[in-house]
């Protein structure tokens, strides 16, 4: 297999029009990829097959051609790495199958890839959208969403050299202000109604109420979903306007708050109906969406994307760097008086802040850092 080109990713999302025939086989090799996929992993947490290149293909028997085994082999030991930061063996349910970059090409609104049928392999021929294709072709995963065949394509084009701009902007995130951005020189920008959101997501947990006095599982799943994809939609909304703020006033880095762990130290232990409400849009705040988003939009643009430590974000002054307990939405600095948004106090603060050291990246492509003590700017 050749070398993993190095770049930036793009997954697109090409629907298939597989005949009657065609998408009953689909389905049978995705079942199949999956059993095979959890079945290696259990072997591999339990010791009973090695963990190093010893193991291949050709010591296990599955109905999926020989490159296809090759990849769930691949995933196996991915799953099985996952477990040890989960503490739990994860088990795939949704059924998908995948090919690597070798095995599959399309051409002329046709989708070409290797299957076994009848114990033999065979390629086969799957009608799809005419959708444009730009970079080096990489992994291929086949699924069936909401009754319909997807292929996602992974496309990897070549890294942008970095803006070679001073401009540094810190975003702070929050609930009732979904994302506030500072720009040294050059002001402060509020992005997003977190009112209007809020009052959405409580229509859509309204309505899940009902359905659930009603015993509607399946509608319940299917609001759950609806939400999930209203929400992303907002966040992409959000991160492309914060990504072109930030390339129209030569921003070279954006530096935003590590927020992980946040939901521990933010949720409240109070009883009372205030203190579920509140509890329950913290903890369901996609904040972690939003970051990911913004940062694979601004590294598209050659922008430098830096997390910094939240800690007291919102509480030191800017001026002085005293701290101080905003009330309400307003901070007042108690030793020298400067009085501003909470939220704009943070944002200034984090552009200052230096980027946290010993970052590593995620399964995602996210950068995550190590817990930081005291409390995040993160604003309800």
């Amino acid at each position: 297999m050749s070398r993993k080109p190095k770049g930036l990713q793009n997954t697109l999302q090409v629907r298939l029009s597989p005949d009657p025939s065609q998408g009953r086989l689909l389905m049978e090799h995705c079942q199949e990829y999956i059993r095979t996929v959890n079945v290696l992993s259990r072997a591999l947490d339990a010791d009973v097959i090695p963990h190093d290149d010893t193991f291949s293909t050709k010591d296990f028997v599955t109905a999926l051609p020989s490159c296809v085994k090759n990849q769930a082999l691949r995933d196996a030991r991915s799953v099985f790495k996952r477990s040890l930061e989960l503490d739990v063996l994860p088990v795939l349910k949704k059924p998908i199958c995948q090919w690597n970059n070798q095995n599959w090409h399309r051409e002329q609104g046709m989708l070409t890839l290797p299957v076994t049928l009848d114990g033999k392999t065979q390629q086969i021929h799957i009608p799809c959208a005419d959708v444009v294709l730009s970079g080096h072709p990489g992994l291929l995963r086949i699924k069936k969403k909401r009754g319909k065949w997807i292929a996602d394509i992974t496309m990897t084009v070549p890294k942008p050299k970095l803006v070679e701009q001073d401009g540094v902007m810190g975003i702070d995130l929050g609930i009732k202000v979904p994302a506030v951005v500072y720009i040294g020189g050059k002001g402060t920008r509020f992005f997003g109604n977190g009112r209007y959101q809020r009052v959405i997501r409580r229509q859509f947990y309204a309505r899940r109420k009902q359905l659930q006095k009603a015993k509607k599982t399946r509608a319940i799943r299917k609001s759950q979903g609806k939400e999930a994809r209203w929400m992303k939609h907002i966040n992409h909304q959000l991160s492309r306007q914060i990504v072109n703020h930030a390339h129209e006033r030569g921003v070279g880095t954006i530096k935003i708050e590590d927020l992980q762990g946040i939901r521990k130290g933010t949720t409240r232990t109070s009883r009372g109906a205030s203190a579920r409400k509140n509890n329950r849009m913290k903890n369901t705040w996609s904040f972690y969406q939003l970051t990911l988003f913004i940062t694979y939009k601004a590294q598209r643009l050659g922008i430098k994307v830096e997390q910094v430590d939240p800690a007291y974000t919102s509480q030191e002054c800017p001026a002085c760097s005293a701290r101080n307990k905003a009330h309400d939405r307003t901070y007042v600095c108690a030793e020298c008086g400067w009085r501003g948004h909470r939220d704009r106090v943070g944002a200034i603060n984090i552009s200052r802040r230096a980027g946290l050291s010993d970052q590593r990246i995620g399964a995602t492509g996210a950068t995550r850092a190590r817990p930081v003590d005291g409390r995040a700017s993160a604003s309800p």
